[in-house]
Formats: C-alpha cells, structure tokens, sequence
C-alpha cells in the first residue's frame, strides 16, 4: 500500500530524516523537496516486497533483507541493500520510486553514504543505533550557517529560526570562527535585558573550539561533554565544513538514552538530577531487552553517568557560590575503575579522584568532593567500599605525579595495587592541563623492571578451575564474574597497553591495539588478543543478564552468579573462557620469571 508522505498520518518528516545520515547532511531546501518527492508503503509483518531500483528508508517497524536486519532510519535500495525484504512487524517505509530515486542517489551526500558508509562505516552495532567509536563525525554533521560579527542578536536569533538551528558560526577578521547559540540568547541578551541592536561579537564565543571531521563521532562527543558545549564545528583542513551537537550524536545513539543525557544535563535541581539519575538502571536494562549487547549498552550508560557527574558538579559549585565565590582554580574530577573504562554494569559504584591547581584552595574542593559524593549517593551510585573517591584522593598535578613515580620506584604490593586502581583514569570534568600526569603514568611501560612485577600480579590471579577443569566456586556455590572473570582480562590488557604505549582506559581499545611496543616485544599477541575480547564481552553479557534478573526480583545488584543458574552451554563456555585465561597466564608467566 503507498501513497504520498504528505497525506498520510505520520507526520514531521523532516525532522524525522534529519536524524539519520545521510539526509541530516542535506540543505533544508534539498530535505524539503525529498520530502515532497516520497511516498509511503505499509508492509504487514510477514509480508514480502522487492527492493530495487528506488530508495527506502525504514520509519516506523524492522525489515530483514539478505540476513541483515534494519529498523527505524536506516536506509536500503539505492542499487545497494537490494533484493527480497521481509518485514519483521507490521513496517511503515519511505519510498523514492526508481524514477524519482535517479535524481538523488546520485548527488552527495547520497552517493557516498550508499556506496561506501553503508558497507563499511555504518554498520549497525545494535538495533536502532549507530556505534560511535567507529562512525567519522563528518558522516553525521549538518551544513554550517556563517554569519557576521557586526549583524545584530536579533538578526542571528531571526537567521537561526528561518534555518531551524541553535547555531550560528561568524567568521572573524584573522580567520578564525565565532559561535552564537541558541543558550548564549537566553542567558546573554534576554536574561540580562540587552537590546535586539546588540551587535552578536557582543555574545559569541571566540574563537570557537573545532575538531577535525575525521573523529569519530564518539571523540567528538567526548570532546564536547569535556569542554561543556553542546556544538561542535568541524572542519577539514582549514576549510569549516560542518556543524554537530550532542543532542544529534546521542539521538544517533538510541533516542532514549538521548533524552536521559540531556535531562540530566539541563536538570535545575539536584532533585530533579537524583530523580532522572534513578532510572538509569531500569532503562538500561530495558534496553538489553530489547536485544542489545552489554558491551555497547555500557558504552551508553556511560554518556548518560558523564551527565551526571558534569551536572552535579555544576550544581554542587553554584550552591558553594554564596559562601566561597567560584571555584578558586582549575581542577580535573577523574573517574577511575569500570565506569572510567566505560564497562560498568547496572550498578556502578563511586571510583574517582581530583586534581588540582593550587594546594592552597584545598578547603574548597574538600567541600565539593563530600558534597558531589552526597548527590551520586542519592543518584543510586554507591560509595567504593575501598575508599577509592575525590574525598580521599585529591592531589595537585605535582603530587600525582610524584605519586605514580614514587610507585615505579618501589613496586612493593601496595604500589602494583594502587598501579591497578589509579592508572584506568578518564576526565570526565573540570579544565586542568592533566597531560603531565598521562605522560608519568605511561612512562611505567619503559620501566621493565616494574613491568615485570606488575606483570606478575596480572597472571598471579588463576581463573577459578579445579584440576580437573571444573568451576570452583564461593561457600555460597556462586561465582564472581568480576572479580574472577572480567578482572583478570581486564588485569592483561592494562599491562599490554602499558607496554605498547596505548593511553585510554578502555580494555577494548587495549586489546585493539597494535603499534609499535615500547619495549619491542606486545605481552598478548593478535590473535591471543581477538580470543580475550570475544571472552570478555561474554562475560559483560553475563554479568547484564544476571543483574536483570536481580532487578526484576528487587534484589540488590550484585556480580556474583550462583552455579545453579547456569545453563549447560553457559557453563562450557565459561570453562573455555577460563580455560583460555589460564593458558594465557601461562604463557606469559615465563617472561617474567612468574
């Protein structure tokens, strides 16, 4: 059944298409003329249709063509995705007939979205959203609107509603970019009564931060969350070329997780942040459900704690304000543990420290770290029962440095256990230059002395197998999966990417990785790597699936798996996945003499 898109009960299809590339990189002219050259089909589940020669993009329900799987946004046709499709559930399709299709598949940035992005840059992670680590942000930017330094508030605010953006880019005498946006309108002309003759320099940001369109479009976000803007210009060379926000790559995401994050962000009040922070359990959960790997939901759960943490910072030094003024010098809040590596469960708990600028204004971040911690524990994050948070752990740039020396220097088992708690760190806020630290804590991978004992530690924790190769368990017949699983391939991978010089905390990034090792010779090998990673986000699977259970039952979340929930194919699997740590451990204890 088709007719057209304009007569039909579904509605803003504009705004619709202009959340999926490529048409969010179409001109408003170009997407209202593609708007008006649609027509809809309605497929019933079950049902058959040809896709050929025109273009189809999936609106409302999934289709299933050649053993792949699409739904909402996603695009096939084009002389690309064809064959005989399938709808999965009762689907509803944007149609470009193959006479009205010719005209656009082949003009940019149609053309290079269906011949090289749809086979080897946009292929779907999950159902319904777009991995970010490996999408190029330039594949999801929107056109730029320049404007100038001398046209008035008004006239930015009237070009930015005409274009339907919260943007607008002005081009500066020396080269460089100024920025406008739609919150610089509220809060500097309208909240403090300028008139609409304010010349826009008067507001604009300058210069304004860019990032090359190259980045993945999960940099980009980081990046952005980092420096607390919600626009980000990109650009190519010199050459200004696109425009991206947070709420379009988190949109990309999953649309909920894109709401969540800017709740959080844009929330009043620390109850209202604890209110949204609350449910983030359930609605990550939800999403596993729904058939989503736990790896890729931990990686979106972690935007969403960024939120929070940036937000209730945010909060927490407007209500210090009155009493001690601003915050007194730059600072850098740094999230440690599993919520830093961005693979945390349902229950994630408080892992954090804080650097500072001046160690005379430690009073006032005294203040703010117990005050922040307050509101993560209300916000459902609880304390580390290790003590490992900002509360106890802040330090200028010097002292951590000094810190992490003093540990090369004297590997005694207290400084190996601080090297496993303190060198998986991530900035999540703040603006201090934190590169000196990066640069001490990598320097640990030309130690090889060092190595050799921190090496030892990661293969001195034997994964949980009998003699006979059976899964030994607690007293209480459970098994941990974090401590006696995914800690020791998280352990590997640190001192892999200690030796190789990789920086992130991230144990898919370290096991990834390749290059040139700093001591010319990788811990784990490729293929020893690719085995670990598989194991690895088995586990994280796992450890989602129990912790669902135990929140539908209203239990406390917790990693530990009794033996009796096993199936029989989960438990082979966890014996080869022992099986293969172990084999691991053995093969590396030799290097170090373990």
């Amino acid at each position: 059944m088709t007719g057209t898109a304009s007569n039909v009960g579904l509605h803003d299809h504009e705004r619709f298409l202009q959340a999926y590339p490529p048409y969010r990189a179409l001109p408003a002219g170009e997407l209202a003329q593609l708007v008006r050259d649609l027509e809809i089909m309605y497929q019933p589940s079950g049902s058959l249709f040809e896709v050929s020669g025109g273009l189809f993009v999936v609106r409302r329900g999934a289709v299933e063509l050649g053993g792949e799987d699409f739904a909402a946004g996603e695009t096939l046709g084009g002389g690309i995705r064809t064959g005989t499709a399938r709808a999965a559930q009762d689907t509803w399709l944007y149609v470009l007939p193959p006479e009205r299709a010719a005209a656009w598949v082949g003009r940019e940035p149609l053309q290079s979205f269906l011949t090289a992005a749809l086979s080897t840059r946009l292929g779907r992670a999950d159902a319904g959203s777009l991995d970010l680590s490996r999408v190029p942000v330039g594949e999801v930017m929107r056109p730029i609107e320049l404007g100038t330094p001398e046209m008035t508030v008004q006239q930015a605010a009237a070009q930015m509603r005409a274009k339907r953006i919260s943007s607008l880019m002005l081009a500066l005498p020396d080269g460089q970019f100024g920025i406008v946006t739609d919150k610089d309108l509220r809060n500097k002309v309208l909240a403090e009564g300028l008139p609409p003759s304010t010349p826009a320099q008067q507001i604009m940001s300058a210069p304004a931060l860019t990032a090359p369109s190259e980045m993945t479009a999960m940099s980009a976000l980081n990046l952005m969350f980092r420096h607390n803007i919600r626009h980000l210009p990109l650009v190519r060379g010199e050459e200004l070329v696109g425009m991206v926000g947070t709420a379009d790559l988190l949109r990309l995401q999953t649309q909920g997780v894109g709401y969540v994050v800017q709740d959080l962000l844009d929330a009043p009040s620390v109850p209202e942040l604890v209110a949204h922070a609350r449910k983030l359990p359930e609605y990550t959960a939800n999403l596993y459900r729904a058939g989503q790997r736990a790896e890729h939901l931990a990686r979106l759960a972690s935007y969403a704690y960024d939120a929070l943490y940036r937000r209730a910072l945010g909060l927490v030094e407007a209500e210090l304000e009155a009493e001690w003024g601003p915050a007194p010098c730059a600072y850098a809040w740094v999230l440690l543990g599993s919520i830093a590596r961005r693979e945390s469960g349902l229950n994630p708990d408080q892992d954090h420290m804080l650097l500072i600028a001046d160690e005379a204004q430690r009073p006032y971040f005294a203040r703010l770290a117990a005050r922040v911690e307050e509101v993560l524990a209300e916000s459902g994050l609880e304390a580390c029962t290790g003590g490992v948070m900002a509360s106890r752990h802040t330090y200028t740039l010097e002292q951590y440095v000094g810190l992490m020396r003093g540990w090369q220097q004297v590997p005694d088992p207290q400084a190996l256990l601080n090297v496993t708690i303190f060198f998986d760190p991530r900035v999540v806020a703040g603006s201090l230059d934190v590169r000196a630290g990066r640069e001490a804590r990598m320097a640990t991978g030309q130690n090889p002395a060092f190595m050799a004992h921190l090496t030892r530690l990661a293969v001195s924790h034997r994964p949980p197998l009998n003699f006979l190769q059976r899964i030994r368990t607690a007293h209480d017949d459970t098994l941990d999966l974090k401590t006696q699983g995914l800690a020791l391939i998280i352990d590997l991978a640190r001192v892999h990417a200690l030796r190789v010089g990789e920086s992130q905390a991230s144990t898919p990034v370290r096991l990834n990785h390749d290059g040139e090792s700093l001591l010319h010779r990788e811990l784990l090998h490729r293929e020893t790597r690719e085995d670990l990673l598989g194991a690895y986000r088995y586990l994280l699977d796992l450890r989602m699936g129990l912790q669902l259970g135990q929140l539908e039952r209203g239990e406390a979340l917790s990693t530990r798996l009794p033996l009796s929930d096993l199936s029989g194919p989960q438990e082979v699997h966890l014996r080869e996945i022992f099986k293969l740590i172990g084999k691991v451990q053995s093969v590396v204890a030799p290097q170090v003499g373990g």
